[in-house]
């Protein structure tokens, strides 16, 4: 198998939650099931919340996989680390559940893999003044300017999410850029539905 796609789930409220996150989660997972590339599994990973669980029943499908762990800190690694424990990918990659993939997402990143251990890439968002989608130019080497899901990298690497708070996807890629051995992919179609503090931003 080639990627697997982990998903970590948290549908209490918190101050910059995403609304309407029981059916977002739902449109998070169908974009993953109705890619062009074909090769993947899906990993839900509950953190202590088993509405996740309840919500997740709607979908039927093998290549899903949903679980409950113990509830951790908000901003927590361990949701990312118990999916990966779980995978069977070659490659891991993130998906949050207020976001969502373009069809022909993984198929664009799975052909410009090559050799690479890990990849980075750009996101696509939303000007609410111009109505018109953009593609965000993402830097890995400042925080706050990349997000949790901007990333793919082998499954067998050895890093960990191990750092607790809003950061803790920089400090993830920092680990991860102690192996040289990477590249951006270009023209990805990652679409971020939900920007904390800008305007209400909440598609």
């Amino acid at each position: 198998m080639k990627f697997s796609v982990v998903i970590p789930s948290l549908l209490a409220e918190y101050r910059t939650a995403a609304k309407n996150r029981n059916k977002k989660i739902i449109r998070a997972v169908n974009s993953v099931l109705s890619q062009t590339f074909k090769d993947f599994e899906v990993i839900v990973v509950a953190d202590g919340c088993q509405k996740t669980i309840e919500v997740m029943k709607q979908i039927d499908d093998p290549r899903v996989k949903t679980f409950l762990i113990p509830k951790g800190k908000l901003w927590s690694g361990g949701p990312r680390n118990a999916g990966i424990e779980e995978a069977k990918g070659e490659f891991i990659i993130y998906l949050d559940i207020d976001d969502l993939y373009g069809e022909n997402h993984l198929d664009m990143v799975n052909s410009q893999l090559g050799t690479f251990d890990w990849v980075w890439f750009d996101d696509i968002r939303f000007a609410p003044k111009q109505k018109q989608w953009y593609q965000n130019p993402c830097d890995i080497t400042q925080i706050s300017r990349h997000g949790t899901s901007n990333i793919c990298h082998k499954r067998n690497l050895p890093v960990k999410w191990d750092h607790d708070g809003y950061a803790h996807d920089f400090y993830f890629v920092q680990q991860l850029r102690q192996n040289k051995n990477y590249g951006k992919i270009l023209n990805t179609e990652y679409y971020v539905m939900h920007i904390p503090g800008v305007g209400g931003y909440d598609l």
